[in-house]
């Protein structure tokens, strides 16, 4: 029995490189997600061929597609960056695993010294991105920067240049594949509104995981304090936040359940509305105060879990049943089953 997975190289399908042994691809929110393809070594020739196979060395491409019902689904396209090799006295069990990252990866190469023009924030982010032929997904955000006063300077990598203005303005930033081969940078603040596709049961008759781990920590800010002066006319700036901006996944948010936390937050900026926005970005940040880990398969699901998706869950109680966000997946593709590793995250508790 073979993987119930497609690699592609390039733009082709390659039947050898789908029968591999093992597949592990790694999403995890605010991080390039990553790919590891193990095979079986054989000699020919007094060589090891897939050694010195062009597709699967230094920046061959990769995609690894996956069947989801009657259509499939792209985990992860990306250049190979690595290989780990395992030899054998006599071959047999000797390997070579294959590890490989996201488009993100290319993003990460090259430092850059950028005096980036007065414009929005959103637009400098879509500027950058243009360069990589990627289809934007951006949020707008509003602070424009000014050539007068405060400047918005690059001297970074794209990518890291990317994740510092995300989680200034609490976004989030990753890209996906479709199945015909088009990538899409997403940019954008977490989206809580939508219905989830997904449901993970568990003390029920269908239950489609056997056991869940749920962590919840509240000793974390619920509000900013942010008090600026104006660089020019030496006015007063109030950012102040009283709690995050995000819809509460529950019936409870952590500003409702948890003695008042503030923290203050200090940046150089020309406006309340830059001030007030960072603030929104660290009750972002800190609200995530739910954590929710198990592991199930596709087999059991009869879905695919995919980070940023909201999912619900279902057999917790009153307070810890109802929706998350999928923080990270680890699936796990072997010849027997198609598992993944979770780990789910909520800003509130209760039914909503």
């Amino acid at each position: 029995m073979g993987l119930n997975v497609s690699i592609r190289s390039g733009a082709t399908a390659a039947a050898d490189l789908s029968n591999g042994d093992q597949v592990e691809v790694y999403e995890r929110v605010g991080e390039p997600t990553t790919y590891r393809l193990r095979y079986p070594l054989a000699i020919k020739d007094g060589d090891f061929p897939l050694l010195v196979d062009g597709r699967i060395g230094p920046g061959g491409s990769l995609t690894v597609v996956v069947p989801v019902g009657t259509s499939s689904e792209v985990l992860v396209k990306g250049e190979v960056y690595a290989q780990r090799v395992h030899f054998k006295h006599g071959v047999a069990d000797s390997w070579v695993e294959v590890i490989g990252a996201d488009a993100t990866l290319a993003m990460d190469r090259d430092v850059k010294q950028v005096v980036w023009p007065a414009q929005a924030i959103s637009d400098t982010v879509s500027n950058v991105l243009s360069s990589y032929g990627h289809t934007a997904d951006v949020d707008s955000i509003a602070t424009t920067t000014s050539e007068e006063t405060h400047v918005l300077v690059q001297a970074d990598t794209d990518l890291r240049f990317l994740r510092r203005l995300a989680k200034r303005y609490g976004h989030w930033f990753w890209v996906t594949t479709s199945v015909d081969d088009v990538t899409t940078a997403h940019f954008k603040r977490p989206a809580l509104g939508g219905t989830p596709a997904v449901k993970l049961q568990i003390n029920n008759t269908t239950p489609n995981v056997a056991a869940l781990d749920l962590e919840w920590d509240v000793e974390r800010p619920n509000a900013t304090i942010a008090d600026q002066l104006g660089l020019r006319d030496k006015g007063a700036i109030d950012g102040h936040v009283d709690r995050s901006p995000l819809s509460p996944l529950g019936s409870t948010a952590l500003a409702d359940l948890a003695a008042h936390r503030s923290v203050q937050i200090v940046a150089p900026v020309d406006t309340a509305a830059d001030l007030h926005a960072r603030s929104e970005a660290a009750l972002i940040e800190a609200g995530w105060f739910v954590k929710l880990r198990g592991e199930t398969s596709v087999r059991a699901l009869g879905s695919l879990l995919r980070t940023h998706a909201l999912v619900t869950v279902a057999g917790l109680g009153t307070r810890h049943s109802g929706t998350y966000v999928v923080w990270s997946v680890r699936h796990l593709i072997d010849r027997t089953a198609h598992k993944m590793e979770f780990e789910l995250v909520r800003n509130a508790w209760g039914i909503s």
